[in-house]
């Protein structure tokens, strides 16, 4: 997990929050940064009100899905493979290659001007969910998680 924050920002003042729109980049859903916005506004409900619009908040809250595609290459040296080639018998360590997808969740706490005040970001596991029912409960989890060190002290 990486947290940063404004050390000058007074966070005991804040009470009212306002959810911007997400933002994705990368290969992310729309169902999956949909499910992360929900998971962060359970969080949120549960210390915070909600305010009307963005202007009537004394912070904004954006939710973030940030993805890439991803290649990892490994040598099995526990196993050879052989065969006859063009010039005779050879031997070859064998190669492993997968490819995968890493996204972060991020969450950022903003003032009512925009300016960054808190931010907290992880890789999530809960992309590799089998069911939407479980990759909502792990962005929950996710979320609970970052949520839980804001404000930062």
């Amino acid at each position: 997990m990486a947290l940063d924050y404004d050390p000058q920002a007074d966070f005991s003042r804040l009470q009212t929050y306002f959810l911007l729109d997400p933002l994705a980049s990368g290969p992310v859903a729309p169902l999956e940064l949909k499910r992360a916005r929900q998971a962060v506004e359970r969080q949120l409900q549960l210390r915070y009100r909600p305010a009307a619009s963005a202007g009537d908040a004394d912070f904004l809250i954006r939710v973030q899905l940030q993805g890439a595609e991803r290649v990892v290459v490994h040598e099995d040296r526990l196993g050879l493979y052989g065969g006859r080639g063009p010039w005779g018998f050879g031997w070859q360590v064998p190669l492993n290659v997968r490819q995968y997808r890493q996204v972060y969740l991020v969450i950022d706490a903003l003032s009512p001007d925009k300016a960054p005040l808190w931010r907290a970001s992880l890789p999530s596991a809960a992309m590799g969910a089998r069911s939407p029912e479980e990759q909502q409960l792990r962005l929950g989890s996710e979320a609970a998680l970052l949520l839980n060190r804001f404000p930062p002290y």
